[in-house]
């Protein structure tokens, strides 16, 4: 065996005694990691021990008793941190300790007990429900200033009646606002009388900006709607042609938003009925057309419409919307399916703020 072979064959011994030292390493490296990862199982197990009882201790995942006013309540932390701006959730966002009362594990807050069950069901469903009462209003916004729960002091400070020439009841006022969607603010977009009484002037001011609130005077009674969605004149009217012609235009020119949130309403009615909502069918909503005003009902027919081609509007209840049975379908706003407008106003609804999810 010539040297050059000798080198090369203890070049190659040398390199498979590496790799077997490197194999060796490779083995012994992988043993302390496991070994590491046994050792922190244990550390791991008491991190969760330690979550546990820190969760424990503030009711995570568990009802959380409150004594508010001497009267008792039963929640979870997680409505009661709805609110981030709120008192409620700063007592109880782990910031602050706050410990329970030690005879019956309550957590003590003096306030009103009876109010507190109007300031819960709202942190619950986002829906502040309540009689309507002038009173409790005023108590239950001072309970709500307390508490700093933004969206209740929004829609009980906000009344219609300081923006309408319409709506004069104050409690009327305060009832629209109860049946807009949680934290509504209204912001005066159109009035008749001053903007103009035809469908291109509801177009020109009200077209494409979002939820709006329609007010409606018709001499001494007053009524409207309220949508989610946004009015458009897109769509075309050929009122002047023969009609056949009419009836297939207007089936095409018609652009129909079912909206579930969609609602008319009635405050002063010739049966002298209270108040009263009346809520979307399926498929109800808005009707729009650039030769028409503010329009609802679904995509066959109306429920209510104003200014179609003139300054009257037309009520046929029942299509797009429920009503009480017991009430004339077109006389129930106004006492007649057509009527005079005397004074309508469009208010766009804002949202000031909304419960965290």
């Amino acid at each position: 065996m010539s040297a050059q072979e000798e080198l090369r064959l203890g070049l190659f011994d040398l390199a498979r005694a590496k790799l077997i030292e490197a194999h060796k390493l490779m083995d012994e490296a992988c043993e302390l990691i496991n070994q590491g990862l046994d050792n922190l199982k244990p550390e791991k197990s008491a991190a969760e021990k330690l979550s546990k009882t820190l969760d424990s201790d503030v009711h995570v995942g568990s009802t959380i008793k409150l004594n508010v006013g001497g009267k008792i309540y039963k929640t979870t932390l997680e409505t009661l941190r709805k609110d981030p701006d709120s008192m409620l959730c700063a007592m109880f966002c782990g910031r602050h300790k706050v410990k329970p009362d030690a005879e019956d594990g309550a957590y003590f807050i003096d306030r009103d007990g009876k109010l507190f069950r109007y300031i819960l069901n709202y942190l619950r469903n986002g829906e502040l429900l309540f009689p309507e009462n002038k009173i409790l209003r005023k108590e239950l916004l001072n309970e709500a200033d307390f508490y700093q729960i933004q969206g209740i002091i929004a829609q009980l400070s906000e009344n219609l009646t300081k923006l309408s020439k319409i709506i004069k009841n104050e409690d009327h006022g305060f009832t629209v606002m109860s049946w807009l969607p949680p934290c509504a603010s209204c912001t005066l977009l159109f009035r008749a009388r001053i903007d103009g009484k035809t469908a291109a002037d509801f177009h020109r001011y009200c077209d494409n900006k979002g939820p709006t609130l329609i007010v409606i005077q018709s001499g001494v009674y007053i009524f409207g709607g309220y949508t989610s969605k946004s009015w458009t004149s897109q769509g075309l009217h050929f009122g002047c042609f023969i009609h056949l012609f009419i009836v297939y235009c207007l089936a095409s020119s018609l652009i129909t938003f079912a909206d579930t949130d969609s609602f008319l309403f009635t405050l002063v009615n010739p049966a002298g009925n209270q108040p009263v909502k009346l809520t979307s069918k399926p498929g109800g909503g808005i009707r729009c057309c650039s030769g028409r005003g503010p329009a609802f009902g679904n995509k066959s027919y109306y429920d209510l419409k104003i200014w179609d081609g003139n300054q009257a509007g037309y009520l046929d209840l029942g299509y797009g919307f429920n009503f009480p049975s017991s009430e004339n379908k077109t006389g129930y706003f106004t006492g007649s399916d057509g009527f005079v407008v005397t004074e309508l106003e469009v208010y766009k609804v804002g949202f000031k703020s909304k419960l965290s999810t």
